[in-house]
Order: C-alpha cells, then sequence, then structure tokens
C-alpha cells in the first residue's frame, strides 16, 4: 500500500497536483524557450490541447483551502479575522510579487541598454506597476504582453479581497457563490474572459462545502475502493480532457472555463480525499516542484528570456533543458530567500503554494 497522505499533516495529493499544475503551465508558456518554426509547431498544437488549464487547477485548490482555512473557523463576517485573513494571504504574495515585478523592469532596462528592446520605457512600468498593485488581468486586458502572466496572481488576490464582503450576506452565501458562478459562466461582462476567469476558485469552495455534507461519506467511500492505478489513470485522463475541452469550446467564452474546472473537479476530489498516496514513486519530484509553485510561476518567464537572450542560437534540446534548470534553480533561491525568509511564512503559496495542506475534515 502506498504512504499515507496524511504524514506531518499534509496531503501529499494535494501538493502533487501543484506540481502537476505548475508543470501544466511551464507547457503551455513553453514557446518562449522555442524560436521560429519550432514556436510556430509548439502555437499550432496548442490550439488542440490547452495545458493553462494548470491555472484553473491552482484555483480550485485555492478555492477549496479557503473552505478549510477560513470558513470552517469563520460563519459570519468579523472585522478582525478579515484583517487577519488579509494579512496572511497578502503578506505571503506580496514581496515575492513585487520583487519579481522589479525583476520585469531590470530585463527592460537591460534590453534597453543593449539597443534591441521589446518594450519601450513605458510599457515596462505599466506592467511592473499592474502585476505590484494586482492588477496585471486588467492591465494585460488592454495591453498584451509576454509578461501577461502575472494576471492569474492579480485575479486570485482580488479574490481574497472580495471573498470575505460575501459573508454580509448572512445565510444566502452560498446562494451567492453559486450565483457568481453561473454569471461568471454564461454572462460574464469581462473581456478576454480568460484573465478574470474566477470560475474554479468559486468551484472550490462549493466542492469544500459538499464534503462537509454527510452524503460525501459514501462519495469518500467509494473513491477509496478504486485501486489506486484506477485513480491515478482517471485523474490523468480528466486533466487532459480538460485541456482538450478548454480548447475546443473556445467559442463559448467564460463557459469553457466552468466547463474544463468541472473536469478538473473530478482529479481534484480523486485526490483530495484518497487514503493513498495516489501516483507512487512519482508523487515525490512533483511535490517537491509543487513546493515551489508560486516562485516557480514567478520566475520562469524572466529566467527564461534571460536564457534565451545568451542561448537562442543552440539545439532545442540543451536550450530547452538549460532554461527550465535555470527557472528551478531561481525558483528554489527565490522560495527559500524571499517567501521562507522575508514574508516568515513556513512554506509558499498563499493558499496556493507550498505550506502545508490540513487534512480533509471528518
Amino acid at each position: 500500500m502506498s504512504e499515507p497522505d496524511n504524514q506531518q499533516g499534509k496531503n501529499r495529493n494535494i501538493q502533487f497536483l501543484r506540481g502537476l499544475a505548475i508543470i501544466l503551465v511551464l507547457f503551455a508558456h513553453g514557446s518562449v524557450m522555442l524560436v521560429g518554426e519550432e514556436a510556430v509547431y509548439w502555437d499550432s498544437v496548442l490550439q488542440h490541447i490547452l495545458p493553462g488549464v494548470g491555472v484553473d487547477l491552482f484555483f480550485l485548490i485555492s478555492g477549496y483551502l479557503m473552505g478549510v482555512t477560513f470558513l470552517r473557523k469563520q460563519r459570519q463576517f468579523d472585522l478582525i479575522a478579515v484583517y487577519g485573513f488579509y494579512k496572511k494571504r497578502i503578506r505571503r504574495v506580496l514581496i515575492p510579487t513585487w520583487f519579481w515585478a522589479a525583476a520585469v523592469v531590470l530585463l527592460g532596462l537591460l534590453d534597453l541598454i543593449d539597443g534591441s528592446p521589446a518594450y519601450g520605457m513605458q510599457a515596462i512600468v505599466g506592467i511592473a506597476s499592474s502585476a505590484a498593485f494586482f492588477l496585471a488581468n486588467v492591465y494585460n486586458a488592454l495591453h498584451e504582453t509576454d509578461f501577461g502572466y502575472f494576471w492569474s496572481i492579480a485575479l486570485e488576490v482580488q479574490f481574497y479581497l472580495f471573498f470575505p464582503l460575501l459573508l454580509l450576506v448572512g445565510r444566502y452565501f452560498w446562494w451567492a457563490v453559486i450565483a457568481i458562478l453561473l454569471w461568471l459562466s454564461f454572462a460574464s461582462p469581462f473581456s478576454p474572459e480568460w484573465l478574470f476567469r474566477a470560475n474554479a476558485l468559486f468551484a472550490g469552495l462549493l466542492i469544500w462545502k459538499l464534503s462537509t455534507l454527510e452524503p460525501f461519506r459514501l462519495a469518500e467511500q467509494e473513491i477509496n475502493q478504486l485501486s489506486v492505478p484506477s485513480r491515478a489513470f482517471i485523474s490523468v485522463a480528466a486533466v487532459l480532457c480538460a485541456a482538450v475541452v478548454a480548447s475546443t469550446l473556445a467559442d463559448l467564452a467564460s463557459f469553457r472555463w466552468t466547463a474544463a474546472t468541472l473536469i478538473l473537479a473530478v482529479c481534484f476530489v480523486l485526490n483530495a480525499f484518497s487514503n493513498d498516496v495516489v501516483f507512487g514513486a512519482l508523487s515525490r519530484p512533483v511535490e517537491a516542484i509543487g513546493n515551489l509553485s508560486f516562485s516557480l510561476y514567478l520566475c520562469h518567464i524572466p529566467a527564461w528570456l534571460f536564457t534565451m537572450h545568451w542561448l537562442a542560437d543552440i539545439p532545442l534540446v540543451p536550450r530547452v533543458l538549460t532554461c527550465v534548470t535555470v527557472s528551478l534553480i531561481v525558483a528554489f533561491l527565490s522560495y527559500r530567500y524571499l517567501e521562507q525568509a522575508l514574508t516568515s511564512a513556513p512554506k509558499g503559496r498563499g493558499e496556493q503554494a507550498a505550506q502545508p495542506v490540513p487534512v480533509r475534515e471528518r
């Protein structure tokens, strides 16, 4: 039997899903490491399968953990509790985000000095300031850039700021969550919708609520009656299916993100509520990447662009391996000396990074 998932208070399967999510994101941004026909070919592949659903998997985990860490303790609006909520979460993302926003400015300045800038000073300042003030999704909706990946951090922080206000509706809280999810799915006013797709964050909240209901115990028993290989196979199939659906339903605007989220929820539930480590020996290395997920998300584009500045002319395989290796090293340093040391947080990505994941509630 696999090692149980609750060692040291962590749910190792959720850590694995974090690692899987960031790996998907790296694939989604892979064209940064490619040149010429390589990039054209990769972009054509992404027309049929969208690994960017890794972000939705991150959001799903964050929404669920919002229930575990906040709603389980706080049933109504309380100013002191909300202050503590803001302080804990914003602190854990603030310093690393500011640091990497500053790194983007430095990278842009180096390009300006080099004489072949991709962006002017005004664009560089806009990118960095919107990232620093968690408005990158708004900025990127107006000015698309290579550094638009800050959008998801901005959206998650916006969710953190908005979420406690929902408690003001009292006993209608869960009806409000459902209404917002339906609104985002069928009548979202935002454009482009992918920059504002908080669908999975609210879906994660609903999964937590369902997990607290007594009938869910039957579903949990059935999950654990499945063999571990079956759970692993279904999980991988669900992620691949979500990536295909998100691409196939592109014409359905924001509904495609809800559709992809519902499929990802199958993977999430099979892992989060399993008594075994679903992916066995593969779990440890992916968990390790999951620990670095926030730092790796923040640094991979700057690290790749900087590496490509020097190594764009070398063959494909060593170029990609070098870019990935550099980004992992930089992510570890960022995690060690920013996330852990400067924020005084024991581990990672707010509610979406490497801190211990509470064992599911009983």
